[in-house]
């Protein structure tokens, strides 16, 4: 079972944590990963709206633009072919879905892997609190200052109000990211590298992955 230190706010050690071996010391799983990222980049692009004219759709004649034989050159139709300016395309984009299948145990695997990736890589951090007693984006770049990270995913619960002013003054920081345990997600954890869990976000982690 790990054990990482449990630090406050500005990165003064408070004690220790001992994390789920099931969550945070899973096997790292490349494939179901990149699987992960794939669908999760998928489902924000479900729906094509891309659209193209056929010939049947351009506004035109249909007239048969000059006689069949005799002219010398080749045989025509009317102007909304696909090869004139002016005509349909032929086999152009059409509005649809494009589903991206993963399964949830699949899923499951993945989050396990990037998380416990974190862990190993030393850039995973537990803050006993992530509270504040008013807004203040200022005491937020203090904290991030102090752990020295370029950027960071911020998880924690919002269960009270000083919990929701730290969430609102983590919003004006461009390097950081502030996202509830029941949203944690694979792309998240490794577009902003490093993970920063209150304790309270640890075991609603713990609870939500650490099933059969």
């Amino acid at each position: 079972m790990p054990s990482l230190p449990l630090y406050d706010l500005n990165k003064k050690k408070v004690g220790s944590v001992d994390l789920s071996d099931v969550v945070f010391a899973g096997e790292v799983r490349p494939h179901l990963v990149n699987d992960a990222v794939r669908a999760q980049i998928a489902w924000r692009h479900e729906f094509k709206t891309a659209n193209s004219r056929t010939r049947t759709e351009v506004r035109g004649s249909g007239k048969k633009i000059y006689r069949q034989k005799g002219t010398g050159q080749a045989r025509h139709g009317d102007k909304k072919a696909p090869i004139f300016v002016g005509g349909g395309k032929a086999h152009g984009p059409k509005p649809r879905r494009v589903i991206h299948k993963i399964n949830k145990k699949a899923m499951r695997a993945a989050l396990i892997s990037v998380l416990s990736l974190n862990q190993k890589e030393d850039r995973l951090f537990v803050i006993d609190k992530m509270e504040l007693d008013k807004l203040s984006t200022s005491k937020v770049a203090k904290s991030f200052k102090a752990f020295e990270l370029e950027k960071a995913l911020f998880v924690t619960t919002a269960d009270d109000d000083k919990e929701k002013w730290f969430n609102q003054s983590v919003k004006n920081i461009r390097a950081i990211k502030v996202i509830r345990p029941e949203g944690v997600n694979v792309f998240d954890v490794l577009k902003f590298k490093n993970l920063v869990l209150s304790q309270k976000a640890v075991q609603k982690l713990t609870e939500r992955l650490n099933h059969v």
